[in-house]
């Protein structure tokens, strides 16, 4: 059996090459240097379809994963730092692909698609780093919300998010939520002094009383590590 790129795949990997030469390796020293990225790389990355590419829009189809790969092969050559913005953002929008309610689908996709409303994955703490199991944070049911309070860290590009995708106990059990960035309650931090991909724009969350409507759950409480998280973790280790 002869296993080989389609000359689609090889053309857009040369696209992909020749965008990450002119636009990502003349700074990518610099930006770990600063520990930023020029946000507007975000608006060519956004302007050339590459943030958001795994959901499907009218205009055009979801990108089939051998070309995603070499989307991430290549952008992660130039910086592993940006390279990790497409990785987040499509961690967070292929889980509410695969696990959000038809109104959160409707609410938030659309604009991740197209790269407008940026996603994060609010996942490791202080004193819990991969082991997930042992978040803090806790979401409470309060009438027709939920009150969440914890603390988040290493939050990667958690400084210019617009959607994140939170892991909180409800009872004891791990549950997944989606809180905006403008949610009273809700605080961003930047983190700086980190080892490697310093340009990744790590932020600190804090969740204070931060009040969301109970259909920003995502999932069932309980699935919020078995399912919804393990599906956008398959999909961001790929």
């Amino acid at each position: 059996m002869k296993l080989e790129l389609t000359p689609e795949q090889r053309a857009a990997r040369q696209e992909f090459r020749a965008f990450v030469e002119a636009e990502i390796v003349p700074h990518a020293g610099r930006w770990d240097r600063e520990e930023s990225i020029d946000l507007g790389l975000v608006d060519k990355l956004r302007e050339r379809g590459y943030l958001g590419s795994l959901i499907p829009r009218d205009d055009r189809p979801a990108r089939d994963m051998i070309t995603y790969g070499l989307l991430t092969e290549e952008i992660g050559k130039g910086c592993s730092s940006v390279r990790s913005l497409l990785t987040v953002h499509d961690m967070v929008a292929w889980a509410i692909q695969r696990w959000g309610s038809r109104e959160q689908k409707e609410r938030f996709l659309p604009a991740m698609s197209r790269g407008e409303r940026l996603g994060a994955l609010a996942l490791s703490e202080p004193g819990a780093g991969s082991d997930a199991k042992s978040v803090e944070t806790m979401a409470v049911a309060d009438g027709d919300s939920f009150v969440l309070d914890g603390r988040k860290k290493w939050t990667t590009f958690g400084r210019i998010a617009h959607i994140y995708l939170v892991l909180a106990q409800v009872d004891g059990k791990p549950t997944t939520f989606l809180v905006e960035r403008e949610t009273p309650g809700f605080r961003v931090e930047p983190l700086h002094g980190i080892t490697g991909t310093r340009a990744s724009l790590l932020a600190e969350l804090f969740l204070e009383g931060c009040r969301i409507p109970k259909e920003n759950l995502v999932g069932r409480i309980g699935f919020g590590l078995s399912h919804v998280l393990f599906a956008g973790l398959e999909q961001g280790r790929y």
